[in-house]
């Protein structure tokens, strides 16, 4: 794909993994992306559009995906010796985050960037909404395993912990999800 820039990257497993992700998207992959591998502080992957001056096209808007080299635990965990079904529901995850932002203004992404530093309760808004489209993208089993990893891992610390407990959905709420899809599916079978 012409429109992917892998940066810093030389696992092809995680190549793969997120454009297996990528896959769930198919309007993402209309838009500029890079992938880029690096040290980030107190977060393991975030998504944004990226600042140049196709910000306010909407149709023409750019997106990078940062990871981080490894998850802060006490012991490190390199992010390519992730599980393949928990690294791929987090690139879902950020995915969805694109998804969202998609069809947002340029102004209104402005606005949207305050709203998620300065607000908790919108920052909660913000990362829910991308699990639902990670989840509507047909990654719910992918979410839920990366939930399962995040909140019962036994060396993440317990701020880590808490912070996905607070801002992002349940392992719960995800399972819920998927069961009220399967009888969707079911319905319109019968």
């Amino acid at each position: 794909m012409n429109n992917i820039t892998f940066k810093h990257i030389d696992h092809p497993h995680i190549k793969n993994i997120f454009l297996q992700a990528l896959e769930g998207y198919p309007e993402i992959k209309e838009h500029q992306l890079e992938l880029v591998q690096r040290s980030i502080p107190k977060t393991t992957m975030r998504a944004q559009p990226i600042l140049n001056w196709k910000f306010f096209f909407k149709k023409r808007r750019a997106y990078r995906i940062e990871m981080s080299n490894h998850i802060s635990l006490s012991e490190y965990i390199k992010i390519e010796e992730l599980p393949e079904e928990v690294l791929l529901g987090w690139f879902a995850h950020e995915l969805g985050h694109v998804q969202d932002y998609l069809h947002r203004s340029g102004w209104n992404m402005i606005a949207f960037a305050i709203g998620y530093v300065l607000f908790p309760t919108f920052q909660m808004g913000v990362e829910r909404r991308a699990d639902v489209f990670a989840i509507q993208a047909g990654f719910a089993q992918a979410i839920l395993a990366t939930k399962k990893y995040i909140l019962e891992h036994s060396t993440l610390p317990d701020r880590y912990k808490k912070r996905i407990e607070k801002y992002y959905m349940s392992p719960d709420e995800v399972a819920l999800m998927l069961a009220e899809e399967e009888d969707l599916k079911l319905d319109k079978l019968i």
